[in-house]
């Protein structure tokens, strides 16, 4: 199974949410290593899904996908870390949400970013999927509004080793 990483494009923006940041993304990527499934990423250099990756690097994970925009002219991707894992090129960021949601299973939520609320909503046209989004790294869950259309799935960071077992 692969799973997608959706988070905010800052690693200190987490700091503000939850002083323990740190530690709960580290105890996440020793679940996902572990559970040997895959992850996909576009990791902006200093964001939380690099920081993720590197240390599903670390915990051994089975393997990374980069979803990169590699054709892009109108803004490059210059600051994306292109070296953590297999290359899947979208051609352009215009297309990225769109191919992120093609190429995952499940999507893990690691905070609210404008970036990571695209890829979550694209979750309903390409490769409907569950969106679990992860509590402890988040102030709120999003309008009653939005559950009506996504499978979204809160979830305790604690608990998604059990979830992971249960799809499996």
């Amino acid at each position: 199974m692969r799973i997608g990483i959706v988070a905010p494009s800052k690693l200190n923006y987490l700091q503000e949410i939850n002083k323990n940041y740190k530690e709960i993304l580290i105890e996440l990527t020793k679940i996902v290593a572990k559970s040997e499934n895959e992850i996909v990423v576009t990791p902006d250099k200093g964001s939380v899904s690099e920081y993720f990756a590197q240390e599903y690097i670390k915990n051994k994970g089975k393997k990374i996908w980069e979803i990169l925009p590699l054709e892009d002219k109108e803004f490059g991707y210059g600051y994306v870390n292109i070296n953590l894992g297999e290359k899947i090129n979208c051609g352009t960021w215009r297309n990225q949400p769109e191919k992120f949601n093609e190429e995952t299973d499940i999507l893990l939520v690691l905070g609210y970013a404008v970036g990571g609320l695209i890829e979550m909503m694209y979750s309903k046209w390409f490769k409907s999927k569950p969106v679990y989004i992860v509590k402890e790294l988040i102030t709120a869950k999003l309008p009653n509004e939005i559950n009506k259309s996504l499978d979204l799935r809160y979830i305790s960071f604690k608990d998604f080793g059990k979830e992971l077992k249960r799809l499996s």
